[in-house]
């Protein structure tokens, strides 16, 4: 053990005991196995290269987060925009609130025939859940342990598995907040098998000094298509981990965008795997920070099989004293021809503070393949504003039109048409009240 943070974690899980679900059978032994395994590692640091943007440690040590408590009485949303922004959508409903379901505040009724939703504490006997748990990613070698530390301590999530050739009738909207201080550790499971369809919104709020540790894991099977929507709106006093791994099977299609306009520290780590021929995956997304935020996200995607494609685009600005950190990879196996994959990180900092970080990778095995990668950091062009200003805009406007203009590139790549209008909207806001 070799860091203050990761010994508190420790002692968070000897504290929870048998009050995690799963306390008997295999997942006892695989929680024991994890936390050792963290231990031993420690959280990660600076001198590993996935992380030298991204000083975990300092963060939570800083913070010294004890558990997130189990809420007690109503629930008060956070005063802003995003806190409503999906409201007004017709969707199933979930919500956690410090990490934890809150049944009365969500609605999933008559969910068609071949749907099953349920909370983790529900299928960790299933063997399709214990396959998604327990399963491991080479090309996450430095993220395993973070993944580690969710599955000893994961206290609740959801479970999603949709049968063959279904389609969810409406949008699943998962809505996180934390409504005290403290962290919560949450594990998702989704498996659409052959021909499934769905579209999962995720919201993540908070008004509170919190830690979210969220691990994803996705199982596509054939020609099956999810669409994933994620808004990130925390306090400044809030640190956000996130860690989805997918695979997908032949003929597999995945959409993911995520907007993020709040939060203190967030890292969004994203782990790709095709396993099937013909398969698609964009991982998108767009940003807006200020004061001294850090936003930084990790994308790896694992061209394994041929015949596949991929697009990773993510563009932001930045304003005050924040920090955007992209590290992105497309690997290409020895195997994989006729792969596809691209990657695009475009940053505006809006201030002589700000700065970004970018390091696009291509690691490519293969000879027939098209593959690209790109980086660009800049300010807002003089002359466009020039051009706006002499057309009578106030400056203030020509500025937010450029800004809006720039980031609907990346909004426009949101896979739910109602929720690129309402990023929009977020933007906008975004702009007004940083003053930039």
């Amino acid at each position: 053990m070799n860091d203050t943070a990761a010994a508190n974690f420790v002692k968070a899980f000897e504290a929870a005991g048998r009050e995690l679900p799963g306390a008997e059978g295999w997942l006892a032994r695989r929680r024991e196995q994890a936390i050792k395994a963290f231990a031993e590692a420690g959280l990660p640091h600076r001198r590993l290269e996935d992380w030298k943007y991204t000083d975990l440690r300092q963060a939570l040590g800083r913070a010294a987060f004890a558990p997130a408590p189990r809420h007690q009485g109503a629930v008060v949303l956070p005063e802003t925009h995003a806190a409503v922004a999906f409201a007004p959508l017709d969707a199933h409903r979930i919500v956690f609130v410090n990490g934890r379901l809150h049944e009365t505040l969500s609605q999933a009724a008559r969910l068609p025939k071949g749907v099953e939703l349920h909370r983790l504490a529900d299928v960790v006997g299933e063997h399709w859940a214990k396959a998604l748990i327990d399963r491991r990613m080479d090309e996450a070698r430095q993220a395993e342990n973070i993944v580690e530390l969710n599955t000893a301590l994961m206290a609740d999530g959801m479970a999603l598995r949709i049968r063959k050739g279904v389609a969810l009738d409406k949008p699943l909207h998962l809505v996180f907040v934390a409504a005290e201080a403290g962290a919560s550790h949450t594990r998702n499971l989704v498996l659409l098998e052959e021909g499934a369809e769905a579209t999962i919104l995720e919201s993540h709020l908070g008004g509170k000094a919190a830690l979210a540790d969220i691990v994803t894991d996705i199982e596509l099977g054939a020609s099956a298509a999810l669409r994933h929507v994620k808004l990130q709106d925390e306090t400044a006093d809030a640190v956000h981990l996130s860690t989805l791994r997918a695979s997908l099977s032949a003929g597999a299609r995945f959409e993911s965008f995520t907007l993020t306009i709040g939060c203190g520290l967030s890292r969004s780590q994203n782990f790709i795997r095709f396993a099937g021929e013909g398969a698609h995956a964009s991982v998108d997304g767009a940003y807006a920070l200020r004061a001294r935020q850090h936003f930084d996200t990790f994308s790896v995607v694992d061209h394994a099989v041929p015949g596949c494609t991929s697009h990773t685009m993510f563009k932001g600005v930045l304003d005050g004293e924040s920090e955007g950190v992209f590290q992105g990879k497309v690997i290409v196996r020895p195997d994989a021809q006729k792969t596809d994959g691209r990657q695009m990180t475009q940053a505006l900092l809006l201030s002589r503070d700000a700065s970004m970080n970018a390091k696009p990778e291509l690691e490519i095995y293969a000879d027939d393949v098209q593959c690209a990668h790109g980086s660009t950091v800049g300010e807002l062009s003089k002359d466009a504003i020039f051009y706006l200003r002499s057309r009578g805009i106030p400056e203030a406007e020509a500025r937010r039109l450029l800004v809006l203009a720039f980031l609907d590139e990346a909004i426009e790549l949101a896979p739910h048409e109602a929720a690129r209008g309402i990023f929009r909207d977020l933007v906008s806001g975004w702009f007004e009240e940083a003053g930039a």
